[in-house]
């Protein structure tokens, strides 16, 4: 276990790549680097008590290996993906509890047939760009078979272009979130169109085929009834 004195500054990402416990000690870690902190590989992490304010993107990013991390009384702040859990960290377990995340995707997840918990916890989105498919909790369409439940969890929607619809997204194959044993607040995609590195997704099939430029594929995530 690793506890701070004292606030910490930091200019390069902190990356934890062994077993762990970082206990905060109820003080701040500021990040000014690309990414916070960077959980690494296969190990069993739990950060907690601690405050991140980050500048960039994702305050937490687990990567390479399916990590077991747990985020307890944790207050962070990021421009976007305050946790993300990426395409490399296929069936990471990631419990957050007792926390207040602020960003735009504010819990993300792309890696396949990751489990999130989410517990007592309260996230933050503010959202005034139309044009970006964001939201407080999001599945991409990389994240296949992942899964989120958050139990006593309150989401914050604030910015011209944000709704309920905005508390969440499922855009994988297989994929689920459930906030309070609901699905009501889930936008589900059903069809995606790929260019390259990018992809659009769509909430019908009528839309994506409408969209589609000539020679395109629309790739459908989910049975379709007509």
């Amino acid at each position: 276990t690793i506890v701070l004195l004292t606030n910490v500054e930091l200019s390069e990402i902190l990356t934890i790549n062994k077993s762990i416990t970082l206990d905060g000690n109820v003080h701040t870690l500021t990040s000014n680097a690309a990414r916070a902190i960077n959980v690494v590989g296969e190990n069993e992490v739990t950060i907690k008590n601690l405050t991140i304010n980050a500048s960039g993107e994702r305050a937490i990013n687990v990567i390479q290996g399916a990590a077991k991390l747990t985020i307890e009384n944790v207050k962070a702040t990021a421009a976007n993906y305050t946790v993300n859990v990426a395409g490399s960290a296929k069936g990471a377990t990631v419990t957050i509890k007792d926390s207040e995340l602020t960003g735009l995707n504010a819990v993300n997840v792309a890696g396949a047939n990751a489990n999130i918990t989410i517990d007592n916890t309260t996230i933050n989105t503010v959202d005034n760009n139309t044009a970006e498919g964001y939201s407080s909790i999001a599945l991409n369409k990389d994240a296949k078979g992942a899964t989120v439940t958050a139990t006593n969890t309150t989401i914050n929607l604030t910015g011209s272009a944000c709704s309920d619809s905005k508390k969440a997204k499922v855009d994988a194959e297989g994929a689920s979130i459930t906030i309070n044993g609901s699905t009501a607040d889930v936008k589900i995609t059903v069809a995606y169109i790929s260019y390259g590195d990018t992809y659009y997704s769509f909430e019908t099939l009528e839309a994506a085929i409408e969209k589609a430029q000539a020679g395109e594929t629309v790739v459908l995530i989910k049975n379709v009834t007509l």
